[in-house]
């Protein structure tokens, strides 16, 4: 680490020490997460002022340029400052999938009148955006959609569905895929438009899963008005659009830290659980310990490629996705079983720790759908890193 870089870590401790309630230093249930909104809400007096001590800083996206509301840091100032905030346990000050996401991609395809009006609200948490990619016809094969955008003066006109939609019930805005033409090559007629929520004509309907909570919707849309200017590249080049936000949404699902998700240490449980003496729990603690290590490989990988990406492609973004999200089935599965008998309860009845475990374990089960399956993923991998035929 160079002098100059050094001095800024320093900067950085002593910043965190001043303005992090020691509260916001401690694992995050889903309870207390704050996540952005026009109407966001604070469960408690400290992580607003955490929430407010990153927004002034524009440390909730350290590398944007100042005037879009970000920290204006370097790529290397941008890792000291993530270590730092690791080092010390702290929580993401808000979670949005407009910082992870769709902000990234106005940045590199957004023209400026997009980005002065959308990325200061990102950085500030001020909005609460969903996807729209998938629908009941359109999952694995995306590029099949059917929702139809038709331009009328300065609006599109949209009529479809979008299913599997995180959190669409509470957002504000989606970005979203229509279809804008019917072409022979189902992605050339394809654009990305932001769509604000918050209008008639548009029902959306929550999906229970088997943890008890309903993160995905199914959303329907009847005659539902989208600007023009809010089309993010030109009309019927939105398949570049989306392939570049699936990579930003890959990486995040890879460290899914960063955007709050609950975590519980395997290691840890297994040291809690009155059945650590019983048969059989030497071979689960050696499943651990490989477990652990593999997550620090996944770690040191996430950094590399975080510095390849920025001189060109990192075939190693590629298999991220799948060996995270394998990997995090498995870590609440070792969770479940550290427990010993009768440790996966009805996520109604049980209670603190095991209640997270048991609505982690359960949920856990979808990220190996969502961002594109796991069978996807081995096909893009055997594609474009093995080279082998489709």
């Amino acid at each position: 680490m160079t002098n100059q870089l050094e001095s800024f870590s320093l900067e950085v401790d002593a910043w965190i020490e001043e303005h992090c309630p020691e509260s916001m230093r401690s694992p995050m249930p889903v309870s207390e997460q704050v996540w952005a909104s026009s109407d966001i809400h604070f469960p408690t007096t400290d992580s607003k002022i955490w929430f407010d001590a990153m927004v002034s800083k524009g440390w909730c996206t350290p590398e944007w340029p100042v005037e879009y509301g970000g920290g204006g840091l370097s790529f290397e100032e941008s890792k000291v400052l993530r270590s730092r905030l690791k080092f010390f346990g702290c929580r993401p000050a808000q979670i949005n999938f407009g910082i992870s996401m769709l902000g990234p991609v106005i940045l590199e395809f957004g023209t400026e009148a997009q980005k002065k009006e959308f990325l200061p609200k990102i950085s500030r948490g001020e909005i609460w955006w969903c996807q729209g990619f998938s629908e009941p016809g359109a999952g694995s094969d995306l590029a099949n959609i059917s929702t139809s955008a038709v331009l009328k003066g300065s609006e599109y006109l949209i009529n479809g569905s979008k299913i599997w939609t995180s959190e669409a019930n509470k957002a504000d805005w989606m970005y979203c895929l229509v279809r804008t033409a019917k072409t022979e090559k189902k992605q050339a007629g394809i654009s990305f438009i932001l769509l604000n929520l918050r209008q008639p004509n548009i029902d959306i309907k929550p999906i229970k899963l088997l943890s008890g909570q309903s993160p995905f919707c199914q959303v329907f849309f009847d005659d539902v008005l989208a600007k023009e200017s809010h089309r993010i590249a030109s009309e019927n080049d939105g398949w570049k659009v989306a392939k570049r936000l699936l990579e930003f949404e890959r990486t995040m699902m890879a460290d899914l830290g960063s955007e709050g998700a609950v975590d519980i240490e395997p290691i840890k449980t297994y040291k809690n659980s009155r059945a650590i003496d019983a048969p059989g729990q030497l071979k689960l603690r050696k499943k651990i310990i490989k477990h652990e290590m593999r997550n620090h490989l996944v770690d040191l990988t996430m950094a590399r490629t975080g510095i390849e990406s920025k001189s060109g492609f990192s075939p190693a973004a590629l298999i991220l996705k799948y060996i995270s999200t394998e990997e995090t089935q498995t870590r609440w599965e070792l969770n479940v079983a550290s427990l010993g008998a009768g440790g996966l309860e009805i996520v109604e009845k049980s209670q603190g720790s095991k209640q997270e475990i048991a609505k982690s374990f359960f949920y856990s089960k979808a990220y190996t759908i969502a961002g594109g399956s796991s069978e996807v993923q081995l096909n893009i991998i055997s594609k474009h890193i093995l080279g082998l035929p489709s």
